[in-house]
């Protein structure tokens, strides 16, 4: 029996029955993970577009003030410094990350972030999917990242790791 048991773990799917309560475990979880999936990302891009909005008052209103209410000499400070603030929010972001402040590295880490907080609000047993996927996975399965249908590509091992 002990050879049985090493044999199914060196080679789970060939020894795992079609009809293993496992695998139906698995799918239920996948879907539940999908959802997640879907849900943090819909809260990200709902981060990027607030952003982009406040971006947008913050030009018009910059506009606004330099053409209408003031001139150019009061607004060209206040244009300055508020550039400056944002390379200095960058590169602050990038001494207590270690990462460059890029888009697509910004928008991986709120995606984890939130999916993260969704997973403990709906008690997603992520070590038990970890457990099921490497019991059922096919042998030549190998660890690729996926784009999970929401345009970032993350490692198996991202739900695990704290950034």
């Amino acid at each position: 029996m002990d050879v049985v048991d090493l044999v199914r773990k060196a080679v789970p799917l060939a020894l795992l029955p079609e009809d293993d309560p496992s695998r139906d475990e698995l799918k239920q979880l996948q879907e539940k993970k999908e959802k997640i999936d879907m849900l943090a990302h819909k809260q990200v891009r709902r981060i990027l577009w607030t952003g982009l909005g406040l971006s947008v008052v913050q030009v018009g209103l910059f506009f606004r003030l330099t053409f209408w209410e003031f001139s150019w000499d009061v607004m060209e400070p206040i244009a300055f410094f508020t550039t400056t603030t944002g390379i200095v929010i960058g590169y602050a972001y990038f001494l207590f990350t270690s990462r460059d402040p890029t888009y697509q590295d910004l928008m991986k880490r709120l995606f984890l972030s939130r999916q993260r907080k969704l997973i403990k609000m709906q008690n997603f047993d992520q070590e038990r999917f970890m457990e099921l996927q490497k019991k059922c996975k096919s042998p030549l399965d190998a660890p690729v990242p996926t784009k999970h249908g929401i345009g970032l590509d993350l490692e198996p091992m991202d739900l695990l790791h704290r950034h």
